[in-house]
């Protein structure tokens, strides 16, 4: 009997002791815990600032309530497949009303992954619009003004952007866009400023382009060196070839926009220019008609995006395009915030 009072009496101060030092660790948790997030957070900053210097930047000209769901829905495509560690940054060029949905539609997702730069579109129209003038040239493109903009969207970036993906608002991506960003170990250094998937089928090698169809190469995904375009003063040298198509050609309307003045540049000064493997721009006309050769132009590849043209076929759910559309069109917000930090951030550079 004495020997199980003893007993009782060691597991009840073993029981006591083992509660005292539970009390003292969990008083001391909550200060671990904030020591923890802070250093956690901090860390976090110092990768942000590390990957923004290595960081994916895409631009996106849109405008009216179509074209501005349209964009989202291309954004919303890309976020799905985003899967290695890179800052994602969006760059567009919008009016009032893609601002708010764009604004509103992302303001409760957390990802810091992904950052958006909007930008009023009104100075960037007005460029075009004197550019347009200065030539004395329309715009004969569905799309009008807005799809020639995409042109002179590098005076408009800031300068802490050295690289930079233009992507048309038609166009879905079928993978993670890191793979189209690699192909800027193309360029070469100190030299490429542009780079364009061509035209399948091939236009002739020998083949003297006058800013009529066909265009050598399609602009539904462009490659910019911001470093470069800003060096060789890109916009003076588009004016020089415009003027040239002008008296040469007889060029007085841009009937695909901005792809005729960056085929005219790819053109004329070749040696800042450099061709893009054709999976980087899978437009849908090429392969609907002759799927089997587009493929063997593409060398088996498959197609990191499709480039649907006209847009409207994005909106038409009974067709194959239009079902790739509206999934990620209905796609749920949480299916797009994967990340490994934790908040988001949305700048506004309406000032720009």
């Amino acid at each position: 009997m004495l020997w199980s009072k003893i007993l009782i009496l060691i597991i009840v101060i073993i029981i006591c002791v083992v509660t005292v030092l539970i009390f003292d660790q969990s008083s001391l948790f909550p200060n671990q815990i904030t020591k923890f997030t802070f250093d956690v957070a901090k860390e976090s900053e110092n990768s942000i600032i590390h990957h923004l210097q290595d960081g994916i930047h895409l631009a996106i000209v849109c405008a009216n309530q179509k074209f501005n769901e349209i964009a989202l829905t291309t954004i919303k495509s890309i976020m799905f497949h985003h899967r290695k560690s890179y800052i994602l940054t969006f760059h567009i060029f919008t009016d009032a009303h893609g601002k708010q949905l764009i604004s509103t539609y992302f303001s409760s997702m957390i990802n810091v992954c992904t950052q958006f730069r909007i930008y009023s579109i009104d100075n960037l129209m007005k460029v075009s619009e004197q550019f347009l003038k200065k030539h004395r040239i329309t715009v004969s493109h569905y799309s009008g003004i807005y799809a020639f903009s995409k042109a002179l969207i590098h005076d408009l970036l800031p300068s802490d952007v050295q690289h930079v993906i233009v992507i048309d608002t038609d166009v879905i991506f079928v993978d993670d866009v890191y793979s189209i960003w690699k192909q800027f170990d193309l360029f070469k250094r100190n030299q490429t400023a542009l780079g364009l998937v061509p035209w399948y089928p091939l236009v002739p090698i020998d083949y003297k382009y006058k800013a009529s169809a066909p265009d050598p190469f399609l602009t539904g995904i462009v490659l910019l060196d911001l470093n470069i375009c800003r060096r060789i003063n890109f916009t003076q040298l588009l004016d020089n070839v415009v003027d040239t198509a002008y008296q040469q050609f007889q060029l007085r309307s841009l009937w695909s926009a901005d792809q005729v003045v960056l085929n005219l540049f790819a053109t004329y000064f070749p040696d800042y220019f450099t061709s893009l493997p054709c999976f980087v721009n899978g437009h849908t006309f090429h392969y609907l008609l002759d799927g089997s050769r587009w493929k063997s132009s593409c060398e088996g590849k498959y197609p990191r995006t499709l480039h649907v043209v006209p847009s409207n076929n994005l909106l038409n759910k009974s067709s194959y395009f239009g079902h790739w559309y509206a999934t990620f069109n209905e796609m749920p917000i949480e299916w797009l915030s994967y990340c490994n930090l934790d908040q988001l951030r949305i700048e506004n550079r309406t000032n720009i």
